[in-house]
């Protein structure tokens, strides 16, 4: 059998607490964001609201002007997380491979699985949902999470769609480019002046030209295009060690400003070795997530050979995964975490740990300076303009 991906996608996850919560919103336009009274952004708009073309991400004053009789509402995230954690509480129970990828969304692993078997497994864990939360989800069903992921999107709210291998282009060929997992509104310009207008175009356009455009992100156009991707699922468990040791920040304003993109990577970096010393581990996996200022949200990942606890290693490693996949879109969003946890003493033994004892000594004396001045008391220059 082959390795079978699901993707849970919640439907309008936010508004729909809120109508679930409060039974005069039902049936009505709700539109959940920050302060509704400031300049904020629509974070989920209920169905009904999108009927006026709201849509995640828009700002609050064209949505206003759009649907001026919605129901703004503040949201309210300690809520949104509490049901969520729920909800993968429920997923555990069907696989023990269960990867969130936001609040609202995740990814599910099945190995011994077929494609026919799915569409009723993907029905039983739907009708778990809606009887214990009263929610709605569409779930997309493939061999990768690329296509599940696609998949998801085709029947919404409240499908199910399977795509199975091979037949990815048979379902979204035709579709515009736009409809890719991270295309953003830069790089269909550039795909655009190439002639390059549906997902059927990018998957047989030649590759040398993307690359010489676009660079290595040019051979991963391709490939999503063709429904290719081999990234793993990173599981999610509850009560044990910690898997991995992150930071993210949200960028005060959207960004395509290498430089500043950069010095908040250098930034991140610290902090997650810094939190890696301080809790007495090494790891050897680095993770970069990165969201686009339409929240379209990518994490790639790289295994180092060897454990490490140096900002520097992780900056280089991070820098090269954020090169290797930016598209040239503004960000949103940038975080730098590090898996394949050891703690610290299980290796002091190995001699490769032990020759770095002069680097060592360095980074603990400016640990100590932060953490008897501040994190700001002392600063990498390529972290200077990150605030």
């Amino acid at each position: 059998m082959s390795r079978i991906i699901f993707h849970i996608d919640m439907d309008a996850f936010f508004s729909s607490i809120e109508q679930l919560s409060n039974p005069n919103l039902r049936g009505k336009p709700v539109i959940v964001c920050g302060d509704p009274n400031s300049r904020s952004v629509v974070a989920t708009a209920s169905y009904e609201a999108r009927l006026f073309g709201l849509k995640s991400g828009m700002p609050i004053g064209k949505a206003r002007r759009l649907c001026p009789h919605g129901i703004y509402i503040s949201g309210n995230p300690k809520k949104y997380v509490y049901t969520s954690v729920r909800i993968l509480g429920v997923l555990r129970q069907f696989t023990a491979r269960v990867e969130p990828f936001s609040v609202d969304e995740a990814f599910l692993e099945f190995e011994d699985l077929s494609f026919q078997e799915a569409p009723g497994l993907a029905s039983m864990i739907k009708q778990r949902i809606l009887r214990e939360f009263g929610l709605t989800c569409s779930i997309g069903i493939g061999p990768n999470k690329i296509v599940a992921k696609m998949a998801s999107e085709l029947n919404k709210p409240d499908g199910v769609t399977l795509i199975e291998e091979g037949k990815f282009l048979d379902f979204l060929g035709d579709k515009d480019v736009t409809a890719l997992w991270g295309i953003g509104e830069k790089t269909t310009i550039k795909l655009r002046n190439l002639g390059i207008s549906r997902v059927i175009d990018l998957a047989h356009f030649p590759e040398p030209t993307l690359r010489k455009l676009f660079g290595e992100y040019g051979a991963y156009l391709k490939m999503t295009a063709n429904g290719i991707d081999d990234s793993p699922i990173i599981p999610y468990y509850q009560g044990v060690e910690p898997k991995s040791i992150g930071h993210e920040r949200t960028l005060p304003y959207d960004t395509d400003d290498r430089g500043y993109l950069m010095s908040t990577l250098v930034r991140l970096s610290e902090q997650v070795a810094r939190r890696m010393r301080k809790d007495g581990y090494v790891g050897d996996t680095v993770t970069v997530k990165i969201r686009y200022a339409d929240f379209t949200t990518f994490t790639r990942q790289k295994k180092l050979a060897d454990c490490f606890e140096r900002d520097d290693i992780l900056f280089d490693t991070a820098k090269r995964l954020f090169l290797t996949n930016f598209n040239g879109d503004e960000v949103r969003l940038l975080g730098v975490s590090v898996s394949g946890l050891t703690k610290k003493e299980e290796i002091l033994s190995d001699p490769l740990f032990q020759a770095d004892i002069l680097h060592r000594n360095c980074t603990e004396a400016v640990d100590s300076i932060r953490d008897r001045f501040g994190e700001d008391s002392i600063k990498r220059g390529g972290s200077i303009g990150t605030g």
